[in-house]
This record gives structure tokens, C-alpha cells and sequence, in this order.
């Protein structure tokens, strides 16, 4: 686990490809995603003892959006801690098993896209939904003045929480880090790819300067740049 700022961390598996959080405020600990499996809630156990802390102490779990590869861990640390779970509204069906993860058409699809298309899940694992937030919602109890920001397209409901204090942006899938780039979200998985740009477009009007994603290593000063370089490639 690697220390971020005074109150984050980041548990960056597969080289940064594939990430979540920890904030840690006083007593309380907070998880934002939780990677695939199971074995996700084990390597987090392990890296909180890293702190000094345990799955005792996790109160909160943040929801970036409701795709295997960030809440597949989530039924089992569930049932391991009594963390309350918050989540996007619009996504709250897909992680309670109600509604399956909407996707695009594949003949909307590039030809490279509709290759990958037949490997993305339109399901994922059931689990309790306590809250569900709506853009603008502050969560002081979890870190005072965390604010929940929508940024829909790769999800209906996917959303990035922002400390405007420090500039930072826990931004889920609304962009991903590969190669040392920022580039959109997975087409495949993403069901409105031109609200996906239009989602970039409000980061890069946010005058982030440390962006942490789902998919990529944290970038830790000067976001804004990278972002506005996407934003302008999309023409948003």
C-alpha cells in the first residue's frame, strides 16, 4: 500500500492497472472500490496492517460505479466488516443484482472494440447498497469537504469524489492511465461513449492537480495537464 497524501492510499495492483483506495480520517477508514474477488478484501486486510489498522476499522466503502473489476470483493468484505456502502444512484440497481451492467450495442462498436466486447461482463456479484448518493452530496463523516461529482458514460451512474481542498480527484473509470497516457474509458464497457467525453470535459474543468484512477498509476501534481490534452484530443 502506498501513502498518497496525509489521509489516502492507494493499493495499486498489477503495476497501477488496476487500484483502490483507502482514506484514512481519525478512527475511521474508508474504501473506495474493491477490486475483483475476494483475494482483493485479503490483500487489503494485509496492506491495513501495513498502518497500524485492520478490516475492523473500515466504516465506509465509496463506490466509484458498479463493474466487476471494482466491486467483485465487495459481497465478501461485506460479510467481513459492517461497513456502510455508498453508491451513485443510477447504479445502485446493478450492485443490488436488479439491473445488469448496460453495455453498448457491438455493431455500435469499432472493429477493435467488438473483438474485446464478447469479455466484458454485464453481470456482477450482488451486494447491500446502504446510501445512494447523488451529485453534489458532501460526505464530511467520511473526509470534510469530499464531494461526490456525476461523471456518467462508462457507467450510468459512475461518479469521482473530490477534495477541492487539495485538487484531488478519486476519478474511478471516467479515463484511464495506460502507457503513461490518459486515454477514455474502455469502449466496450462504456454505454454512452459521447457522454463519456463530455464527463472528461467537466474533470478538465475542475482544475485537478492529482488525479487517482481505477486503471493507471496516481498522478500526483499537475493533472490539469494531462486532462486538458484529452479533453481537447475529444474536442470537449
Amino acid at each position: 500500500m502506498r501513502q498518497l497524501t496525509e489521509h489516502i492510499y492507494g493499493i495499486l495492483r498489477y503495476g497501477g492497472n488496476l487500484n483502490y483506495y483507502v482514506i484514512v480520517n481519525g478512527d475511521a477508514v474508508t474504501v473506495v472500490d474493491i477490486g475483483l474477488s475476494e483475494k482483493d478484501v485479503d490483500i487489503l486486510e494485509k496492506s491495513l496492517t501495513q498502518i497500524g489498522r485492520s478490516l475492523d476499522d473500515v466504516r465506509y466503502v465509496l463506490i466509484t460505479h458498479a463493474h466487476p473489476d471494482h466491486i467483485g470483493g465487495l459481497p465478501a468484505l461485506q460479510q467481513r466488516t459492517n461497513a456502510h456502502t455508498m453508491i451513485h444512484r443510477l447504479d445502485a440497481p446493478v450492485l443490488r443484482g436488479e439491473q445488469p451492467v448496460s453495455l453498448p450495442k457491438t455493431e455500435d462498436l469499432p472493429f477493435f472494440s467488438r473483438l474485446i466486447a464478447p469479455f466484458v461482463k454485464d453481470s456482477v456479484p450482488a451486494a447491500r447498497v446502504d446510501s445512494e448518493l447523488n451529485d453534489g452530496d458532501v460526505l464530511d463523516e467520511i473526509l470534510p469537504g469530499l464531494r461526490v461529482v456525476h461523471l456518467p458514460g462508462h457507467s450510468y451512474g459512475q461518479v469521482g469524489y473530490w477534495l477541492e481542498a487539495e485538487r484531488l480527484l478519486i476519478g474511478g473509470d471516467v479515463m484511464m492511465r495506460i502507457l503513461g497516457r490518459l486515454r477514455m474509458p474502455l469502449r466496450p464497457a462504456s454505454p454512452d461513449w459521447e457522454t463519456c467525453k463530455r464527463s472528461i470535459g467537466k474533470v478538465a474543468d475542475m482544475d485537478v492537480d492529482k488525479l487517482l484512477l481505477g486503471h493507471g498509476k496516481p498522478i500526483m501534481q499537475k493533472a490539469e495537464v494531462e486532462i486538458r490534452e484529452l479533453a481537447e484530443k475529444q474536442g470537449v
